[in-house]
């Protein structure tokens, strides 16, 4: 599937600007998403307390961000460091990159000014559901994390 195919899909183009709950720390992002999922991973469970986070990816280089921000740090089931990147002052997580993909950032659609054409396209670590939560359809389903 092509970068336009997937784009239209996800529903966002450029320029996509977001913000954190406060507005002290905002993004924008100058190329269109690659992906969009709804990740159900035990660790975006407990950092957001929620049964799963929306999220799109775009090409690190099109990604820029404003604001005091704090960082935090966990492995991947890969065995890669995932930092995750919240406003200082109210703690939104805004955007999280992997040290295995370096070349993407994982943008949290829930910060997104305009919110109302995003698409999550995939769920993934369904095997982590949350029993309690229906996951929400979507073109590609994955039990783990697909391989890139």
């Amino acid at each position: 599937m092509s970068t336009d195919s997937l784009s239209a899909l996800i529903g966002l183009t450029p320029s996509i600007n977001g913000q954190c709950l406060c507005g002290r720390s905002s993004y924008i992002c100058r190329k269109s998403p690659v992906w969009s999922v709804n990740c159900h991973c035990h660790g975006c469970q407990k950092l957001s307390g929620a049964p799963f986070v929306s999220a799109f990816s775009v090409p690190a280089e099109s990604f820029g961000f404003t604001g005091e921000t704090i960082a935090f740090q966990r492995p991947s089931e890969a065995g890669h460091s995932v930092t995750t990147t919240h406003c200082a002052a109210c703690g939104t997580r805004l955007f999280a990159q992997s040290a295995g993909a370096r070349h993407l950032v994982n943008v949290f659609a829930s910060t997104l000014v305009d919110a109302g054409s995003f698409v999550a396209i995939s769920n993934v670590y369904l095997s982590e559901a949350a029993a309690w939560a229906q996951p929400p359809s979507a073109r590609f389903n994955f039990e783990k994390m697909p391989k890139a």
